[in-house]
């Protein structure tokens, strides 16, 4: 069953250095990783909204883009990291 689950594992710290290069750098390749790690789990849940898998799957990558790309408000107000 946890195999089934299983959509790839990274490390606690490779996920943050992904997440860090996403915010700070734009960075192609760890939002493509990034969703990557996501995508059984996008899949998934696909299968309980009302509307074409596909466009469920693409809704829900465009969110978790936006919501990767999005800095903590803490971090703004007094630029720290």
């Amino acid at each position: 069953m946890e195999e089934e689950n299983d959509s790839g594992i990274i490390s606690e710290i490779e996920f943050l250095d992904l997440l860090s290069l996403v915010q700070e750098q734009n960075d192609e390749r760890a939002t493509l990783r990034l969703l990557e790690f996501y995508e059984q789990d996008i899949i998934r849940l696909s299968k309980f909204m009302r509307m074409p898998k596909e466009e469920a799957i693409q809704a829900m990558k465009v969110e978790l883009i936006e919501l990767l790309k999005k800095k903590h408000p803490s971090e703004e107000k007094d630029g720290s990291v």
